[in-house]
């Protein structure tokens, strides 16, 4: 649509853009340090933000604002408008004659408009990441100054995540449980080690509340897209807890797979409940992964493998499973009866 003429920072924001609207945990997540850096005065005005591409430091970031960008420019000029300006590119004009051409607008007035929907989109999650006066370091308060420091800033995340901490090592769990439920309040979809929820899961684990704990892990994997040691320890702590229910775990394992494809017992645990909820034939791509990846217990796989090529119709491919489970462990009772009920059927 632009004849190549397209400039860095709108087929990147489009890309970027359009990975978030299909798979939401495709966006990049990184709307902390966006916030931080509007936060500190240094982000990329829109006439520099190309030469952000070419800036390793500021690179990451820059595919991020450009996705920002491509979002303000839809939410104001409509998919038609980006289309516009697309071939505004294709004839060859700059970018402040495309956007007079296409859009009637130019650089200045798009970034008022654009810091007007920032502050919209990431008003909130600036205050609450709001550093301490230039001088205070609340790491090294006394515990008493520090709380009088956060019942003050209630809506802080790093008073609150400091003072849980504290409180936490201090043995004070109502305490450090109130501090970080605030700081997940605060900034929801903060992840890894600076995720209240994790935190909040642990003290659960403490008081042995595995309900809570489940909980909240599973609140911390809503965010933490790419957190497969996340995912795996929910996973375990349902499993250790007797949790059987496929609406509950199929997320957990649809996440371990997404993250690491090679990982053989996810995709079998996947299988199984989409054989319960009978998919067999997503069910088949879940075991033929198990299968690939060369099991300890080959005899079970196959069998599993060929269990759902039976359930899914495909009784010849479910045969040559079930014979290659028997070649592997000819003793194995499963795929024995698997074979007789296959002898008894008819095409």
């Amino acid at each position: 649509m632009s004849n190549y003429r397209v400039p860095r920072w709108l087929t990147e924001g489009i890309s970027t853009y359009e990975e978030k609207l299909h798979r939401p945990e495709w966006a990049r997540g990184q709307d902390m340090e966006f916030a931080s850096m509007l936060n500190e005065g240094t982000t990329l005005k829109l006439r520099d933000l190309n030469s952000g591409f070419t800036n390793p430091r500021l690179i990451s970031i820059s595919y991020f604002q450009a996705s920002i960008l491509v979002e303000h420019i839809v939410d104001t000029y409509g998919m038609e408008g980006l289309q516009k300006l697309l071939r505004a590119y294709g004839q060859g004009l700059d970018t402040d004659a495309a956007l007079k051409s296409a859009l009637n607008t130019d650089l200045d007035v798009m970034q008022a408009g654009f810091d007007t929907t920032v502050d919209r989109l990431f008003g909130k999650l600036r205050v609450a990441l709001k550093t301490p006066e230039k001088g205070t370091d609340i790491t090294k308060m006394p515990l008493e100054v520090l709380k009088l420091y956060a019942a003050e800033r209630l809506d802080n995340f790093g008073a609150q995540m400091v003072l849980g901490d504290r409180l936490h090592e201090a043995g004070d769990l109502d305490g450090a449980l109130q501090a970080f439920e605030r700081a997940a309040a605060a900034v929801p979809l903060a992840t890894g080690d600076d995720s209240p929820r994790l935190r909040l899961a642990e003290i659960a684990l403490q008081r042995k509340d595995a309900t809570r704990a489940i909980t909240e892990l599973r609140e911390a994997m809503v965010w933490d897209f790419d957190n497969v040691a996340l995912a795996r320890r929910l996973a375990a702590l349902m499993k250790e807890q007797g949790v059987t229910a496929p609406a509950q775990l199929r997320p957990v394992y649809e996440r371990i797979v997404a993250i690491d494809p090679f990982d053989a017992d996810a995709h079998a645990s996947l299988g199984r409940l989409l054989m319960q909820a009978n998919q067999p034939g997503p069910a088949v791509r879940e075991f033929k992964a198990v299968v690939a990846l060369k099991p300890v217990d080959q005899a079970s796989a196959f069998t599993d493998l060929a269990e759902s090529y039976l359930k899914n119709g495909q009784r010849a491919d479910a045969r040559r499973q079930t014979l290659a489970a028997l070649e592997v462990a000819p003793s194995y009772e499963r795929a024995q009866d698997l074979l007789l009920e296959l002898a008894g059927s008819r095409p």
